[in-house]
Formats: structure tokens, C-alpha cells, sequence
């Protein structure tokens, strides 16, 4: 499963999770008509683990062979799940806020958990190599 994604990122190492169909939405906050958008990009989504930093990202790969949506895993992501959804602010307060709709609910939960730990994992205090 990883060899396809690799040929996009030769630091992947791992696919931790992945769900068969997801849709992505981006949230429109100004103009006459604010609300979500489909963001045209549909298909297969993985959470990879990489070699390098950072150490994780999502990747829904578009069905139609136009750009991905690709966002790197970071410790000030805000998640909401709600059924069939899981929406997330990235840290760049410059991007969108996304959704992401999942044809599968029980999907849904496992990436949700999924996606937690791993937040879980990066917020947690580094240690600090010896000097």
C-alpha cells in the first residue's frame, strides 16, 4: 500500500490508517454566502507516517489525478467529529478549514482515534538531546 504513495514521497514509511472513500470541504467564512464548499477533491485517504518531518500527514489522494490534499499532522490542529465528518483547523490560521466526509461511519471513529493518538503523541514534551 505504501509503494504508490512513495513515488509522492519517498519519505513514507507507513500507512497508519487509511479509508477506502472520503470527500473533502473547505469552509468559505466570508463573501455574501459563507459556508462549506466542496473542494473538488475525493477519493482514497491515508495517514502516513514518514521518515522525516513531519513525521506525519494526511493524504486524500483525488480520484480524478488533480492535486491531493495533503496537510502535515502538527500539534495545534483543532479536530470536530461529528457523525460521518471530521472537520480540522490546521495551524496555518492563513488555510481553510477543512471537512471531511466519510461514506462510512465506523470509518469515521477509527481515523477520529486514530488521529487523536497521534495528536496526542505530538503534543507531548520532546526530550531534549544531552549537550
Amino acid at each position: 500500500m505504501e509503494a504508490p504513495l512513495q513515488q509522492q514521497d519517498p519519505l513514507i514509511e507507513q500507512v497508519v490508517i487509511h479509508s477506502k472513500f472520503v470527500v473533502a470541504y473547505h469552509l468559505q467564512q466570508d463573501g455574501p454566502t459563507p459556508g462549506w464548499r466542496k473542494a473538488n477533491i475525493e477519493g482514497p485517504m491515508y495517514i502516513v507516517r514518514r521518515t522525516g518531518l513531519p513525521r506525519y500527514k494526511l493524504i486524500l489522494k483525488n480520484n480524478d489525478l488533480s492535486a491531493d490534499l495533503v496537510d502535515a499532522l502538527h500539534p495545534d490542529w483543532e479536530l470536530d467529529c461529528q457523525s460521518t465528518y471530521i472537520f480540522y483547523k490546521v495551524e496555518d490560521p492563513t488555510k481553510r478549514i477543512r471537512g471531511l466526509w466519510f461514506h462510512d461511519e465506523t470509518e469515521r471513529v477509527r481515523v477520529e482515534q486514530q488521529l487523536e493518538a497521534l495528536l496526542q503523541g505530538l503534543r507531548r514534551p520532546q526530550p531534549q538531546p544531552a549537550e
